[in-house]
């Protein structure tokens, strides 16, 4: 009855849609796995650590898990393209005896979970020589990059974008992923634009006629194109986005550009200069359905206040019908006041909610290895469930309504729906308590209904309610893939 119990809550301050993203990082183990090998006890306690997390996270009332799936050109799922990665078995490309993105997801859905597949589409390494059989090809090949300690594929070979368009496919193709999310890593931070850089001949060589930065950035918004076009062609229910640096568009870099007004705060616009990152190209060129920018600052700082950043990336990606769903972290709750930074997170929360100009909104938080500081935070901020925001689409199919709604035992039952082929069908549960009449029990928005009663979301035709109650009546909605809603079918 604990989910009952939860809607009978009599004021609530959480909206219906947001998106309640929590990074999950697996490279160097950091949130995931505390141990690494191939060895039955080893896989049994990885598993259990898994959906230790993931109860934590669906107990939080989060909407989505983005789990590190590729983050050194080495991968977490079976993959004819890359080699197994060591931060999993111990050792690059041996594989172990179960697929944790096929877990994951499973596991997710289970819970009422979106789960996305977070990429790291170019970085080889920070240092380490990798020498598996994929890596020898790779520099064989000459798809490397090398500036500093950074190693990454190369973005200006055509055969590099296809080989990350490629392990992108064997994603969406091969796992039920709600979403694929790239982070903020594209060239190696700094890389000089003179001869002196290591990529500096094939540019020449290619001859664009732009100068070698724009060149860069052209490279890198081709591959977000390819990716968007190659979901469109696999898989067009899958979400795709990126979470670039915090600070982007200044007047003295790409907003003219694009036709956006510049980011008014004092932070430079490092990522277009240096890492050649423009995350308003993307926008405007529709080829992603969400930024989550890493807005890792607290709400006061001083050349980047938390504020007027999120409210210049709400106006940016409303002008571009993008969702805005801004990156939080959590790193710097150890550093000086624990409980003064604890309260920040709460005010970066309500801040964003704030900002926002269209009701796209969410946060994504990392990592998920400090959720437990935050957890009275939440508790306050994330006092219902939510769904995310929908992603508007032209061409949708019709949305239908469950039928054959029945009760056995606890669990509430109805035929499944059909939707378009190899789209992830779900839906969205609600309770209604008796004395709330059908006009009542509806969102004021207009957003059907109220998610004052939302019980979660089951990607299967069932869902547990727990026994019920005299007078109270349930309804049950499809939940496509971008997250349109049907209307109710009830059982009274």
């Amino acid at each position: 009855m604990l989910a009952l119990i939860a809607v009978m809550q009599s004021v609530h301050s959480s909206p219906k849609r947001e998106m309640r993203g929590v990074w999950v990082a697996t490279v160097w183990g950091i949130d995931w796995p505390s141990r690494s090998g191939v060895d039955s006890r080893t896989a049994a306690q990885q598993k259990a650590e898994l959906a230790e997390l993931l109860d934590a996270v669906a107990e939080m009332r989060f909407t989505t898990v983005c789990f590190q799936v590729r983050s050194m050109g080495d991968v977490m799922y079976q993959s004819e393209l890359e080699p197994w990665s060591a931060f999993l078995t111990g050792q690059r490309g041996v594989a172990p005896k179960w697929d944790p993105l096929e877990f994951v997801t499973e596991e997710c859905h289970r819970r009422g979970l979106e789960c996305y597949a977070w990429v790291n589409p170019f970085r080889w390494s920070t240092g380490t020589d990798y020498n598996t059989e994929p890596d020898r090809k790779w520099k064989e090949r000459g798809w490397l990059l090398k500036y500093g300690k950074y190693t990454v594929f190369n973005p200006g070979l055509e055969e590099v974008r296809q080989h990350i368009v490629n392990i992108c496919r064997e994603i969406v193709d091969g796992y039920d992923v709600d979403g694929l999310i790239f982070d903020d890593y594209f060239y190696p931070n700094r890389i000089p634009e003179s001869r002196e850089a290591p990529d500096y001949q094939l540019y020449q060589r290619l001859n664009t006629g732009m100068s070698i930065g724009a060149w860069r950035r052209a490279n890198i918004n081709k591959l977000v194109a390819d990716v968007a076009a190659m979901i469109a062609d696999t898989r067009s229910g899958c979400r795709f986005g990126i979470s670039p640096a915090g600070v982007a568009g200044k007047a003295d870099s790409s907003a003219p550009l694009w036709g956006v007004e510049g980011c008014d705060v004092k932070a430079s616009d490092w990522q277009y200069a240096e890492i050649f990152s423009d995350p308003l190209a993307w926008m405007y060129q529709g080829t992603v359905d969400f930024v989550s920018p890493q807005i890792y600052w607290s709400a006061i700082h001083p050349t980047a206040p938390f504020g007027p950043l999120v409210r210049w990336w709400s106006l940016a990606a409303n002008q571009f019908g993008t969702h805005l769903y801004s990156s939080l972290t959590l790193e710097r709750i150890e550093q000086g006041s624990r409980w003064d930074n604890i309260k920040d997170v709460g005010a970066r929360i309500d801040s964003n909610r704030a900002e926002s100009i269209d009701g796209n909104q969410g946060v994504m938080v990392y990592s998920a290895k400090f959720l437990s500081h935050i957890r009275s935070v939440l508790e306050t901020r994330f006092d219902t469930q939510a769904l995310t925001p929908e992603v508007v689409r032209t061409d949708g199919v019709p949305v239908g309504r469950p039928q054959n709604l029945r009760q056995k035992g606890d669990v509430l039952m109805w035929d499944e729906c059909s939707g378009s082929p190899g789209e992830l069908m779900r839906y969205t549960v609600y309770a209604i308590p008796p004395g709330v009449s059908d006009v009542e029990a509806m969102d004021p928005s207009g957003d059907g209904l109220c998610g004052d009663y939302l019980l979660g979301v089951a990607y299967e035709p069932q869902f547990t309610i727990g026994r019920r109650e005299r007078g109270w009546r349930y309804a049950v909605c499809v939940y496509t893939p971008f997250s349109a809603e049907g209307a109710p079918s009830w059982h009274k």
